[in-house]
């Protein structure tokens, strides 16, 4: 059973998930994979059995559960991070830790094992938001969750254990750090200025111009000024919506052309590169939080951050979201130097 583990200096949460790496050679690391056999990917058609069995799947009606046919599926993940049912666990007052309580899913993109969201089709990119959103409401009144984590790691480097595209979901019993960073300095901005600060971003990079990468009539899709590494973006709801699940199907529906255009750049602009995308949205912990504004962050893994970021917890962007933004808009043809 997973455990949470805090650190009682800094007040960080840590994931215990010793499950998870269960060889020393777990540890090491292997040459570069040659593409995955598909007769033995468990998220390929024909290989339901191979997973946990489905919790959903977007299958023809009569389709049997658990069997080829599906377009997007859910299971639950073999090796999860948080999981209900294990017996308690107790710490001390130096050494706090708690049950890992929650939920960890799969979700499955697509039958294409070669596919990815940069290049399936637009239907098929807002069926897996679609997807996003029912798991969502089907979550939010667990008592043991506080936070709905989405996550695409795309790619090895990324930390994706499997090439075949998909999604994972997180249930976790708190409110991760960032995202409690997020919602203080929202909250003080909503107090102090009486707007939301991310509605007022949106608004001001709009008028700016300069790191708005794509614009539609829902969504903008900028480098943030303060961007940690290179090529960093966020997508942003122009309407303010606390919640992802408040998002409608015509929302929906133009979110998935962003997602797929902005990933598709990073595709072309650096030849398919690692990625890692994730959903930042408001707890669900029966609070409102009227000042928080959902997005989405997208980061391609083009450098790695060493020493000083993980002893300073402060990052080194080599390269300017001025100059990122006008090369994935068509500003400019030539990638910054990295």
């Amino acid at each position: 059973m997973p455990e949470l583990r805090q650190d009682i200096v800094t007040g960080q949460w840590v994931v215990v998930a010793a499950e998870r790496a269960r060889r020393p050679t777990d540890f090491t690391r292997p040459p570069r994979p040659e593409a995955e056999d598909r007769a033995t990917c468990p998220f390929c058609p024909g290989n339901e059995l191979m997973t946990p069995l489905e919790t959903l799947a977007v299958r023809p009606t009569g389709s049997e559960p658990n069997t080829p046919g599906w377009s997007v599926r859910v299971v639950p993940n073999k090796f999860p991070v948080f999981e209900s049912g294990g017996p308690p666990v107790s710490g001390t007052a130096l050494f706090p830790r708690r049950n890992a309580e929650g939920i960890h899913e799969v979700i499955i993109h697509s039958p294409d094992h070669d596919a990815s969201l940069a290049t399936l089709e637009p239907d098929q990119v807002e069926l897996i938001l679609r997807v996003y959103r029912q798991r969502y409401r089907a979550h939010r009144e667990n008592p043991s969750i506080r936070y709905l984590h989405f996550i695409i790691n795309h790619g090895r480097e990324s930390g994706a254990s499997r090439e075949h595209s998909h999604s994972q979901l997180f249930g976790v019993p708190l409110v991760p750090p960032l995202v409690h960073q997020e919602l203080a300095g929202a909250s003080w901005h909503q107090t102090s200025r009486g707007e939301c600060v991310f509605c007022r971003i949106t608004s001001e990079e709009m008028d700016g111009v300069r790191r708005v990468v794509l614009r539609t009539k829902k969504y903008v899709v900028i480098a943030p000024f303060a961007s940690r590494l290179p090529f960093e973006l966020w997508v942003l709801p122009r309407e303010h919506q606390e919640s992802f699940d408040m998002v409608d199907d015509e929302q929906l529906e133009d979110l998935a052309h962003v997602m797929k255009d902005v990933l598709g750049r990073y595709r072309e602009g650096f030849d398919d590169p690692p990625y890692n995308a994730y959903l930042h949205t408001s707890p669900c912990d029966g609070t409102e939080y009227p000042y928080y504004h959902w997005h989405f962050e997208l980061i391609p893994k083009l450098t790695t951050p060493g020493g000083f970021e993980m002893g300073t917890s402060m990052w080194i962007n080599v390269t300017t979201p001025e100059d990122a933004s006008d090369f994935l808009s068509g500003r400019s043809q030539g990638a910054p130097g990295l």
